[in-house]
């Protein structure tokens, strides 16, 4: 098959798997990336190897009709972050979503699967229809989420998953396509809000290593000693203490310990945010807008 492929580096394995089966990438649509917390180099660089054309801009439909005029037989959606237009006639058009729909439809499932505390999730590709994450599934898969599970290790998880769901799909399309199933109840997850990405030292010390386990890189939100920051790890345990929640217990030369409402965390990978204020109302006007 030809294909147009819409995304960045976090489904980058699929397309990979995609070319190694013998399918042509053809044309390859993305966004501008900080490389920082999202990247797109590798599918850029695949693209380049590929002599694929290369849109660094939302899609619309005069592209679609163009390729389609090309010879494009597939556009797949992963992890784009535009609507797509859909159409009469246009190619087939699917999406590789992270979690089991039709829960969990939405912006960026990962971390609700942590906050949510679900024992289940998955990878589902679906057709791709004008409602977000609402089309018919046409191949999906499982797995277990581990009682410690971070955004680091369930992302790694969605990927391996998908990059063989997505082989397996394209290797027997037709039959997929004529078998797809609806979608019907679920949720629809929301992007995470900036209060959700933040550690309160009154909170059991369970919730606030689940806040961080659910963001991981992507950093949380802490206020202490008088000051805003941005966590990227952290530890904690249990225990009874007389100290006054949110008191500095320790300091190394890298590490810090606070006393939270029944136990302690030790920060391990923080550091301070300028732009925290700015960032909080940026963050929380772009969150509650999804």
């Amino acid at each position: 098959m030809k294909v147009a492929f819409l995304g960045y580096d976090f489904f980058y394995g699929c397309i990979e798997q995609l070319v190694l089966d013998g399918h042509i990438f053809a044309w390859l649509f993305t966004y501008e990336c900080d490389n920082k917390y999202n990247f797109n180099k590798k599918v850029l660089n695949l693209a380049y190897d590929k002599n694929a054309e290369i849109f660094v801009n939302k899609i619309t439909v005069e592209d679609i009709k163009r390729i389609q005029g090309e010879g494009c037989d597939l556009i797949i959606s992963a992890a784009y972050q535009y609507k797509i237009p859909v159409f009469d006639g246009m190619p087939k058009c699917i999406n590789i979503h992270p979690s089991l729909l039709p829960e969990g439809r939405g912006p960026w499932p990962l971390p609700h699967i942590i906050l949510k505390e679900i024992k289940r999730s998955g990878v589902t590709i679906h057709k791709v229809v004008t409602d977000f994450d609402a089309g018919q599934i046409l191949i999906q898969e499982a797995f277990d989420i581990s009682s410690n599970e971070n955004l680091e290790s369930l992302s790694c998880k969605s990927q391996i998953v998908a990059k063989r769901l997505t082989s397996l799909l394209l290797n027997d399309f037709n039959f997929y396509w004529e078998n797809s199933k609806p979608q019907s109840g679920g949720e629809y997850w929301k992007a995470p809000t900036f209060d959700e990405r933040t550690i309160k030292w009154t909170d059991t010390v369970e919730k606030i290593d689940r806040i961080s386990r659910a963001f991981g890189k992507f950093d949380s939100f802490v206020e202490f000693d008088n000051k805003e920051w941005i966590v990227k790890d952290l530890t904690v345990w249990k225990e009874i203490h007389n100290f006054e929640i949110g008191f500095i217990v320790h300091k190394t030369n890298k590490e810090v310990v606070i006393a939270a409402s029944d136990g302690f965390v030790c920060l391990r990978y923080f550091n301070i945010d300028p732009d925290f204020a700015i960032e909080k109302n940026i963050k929380k006007t772009e969150y509650e807008n999804n």
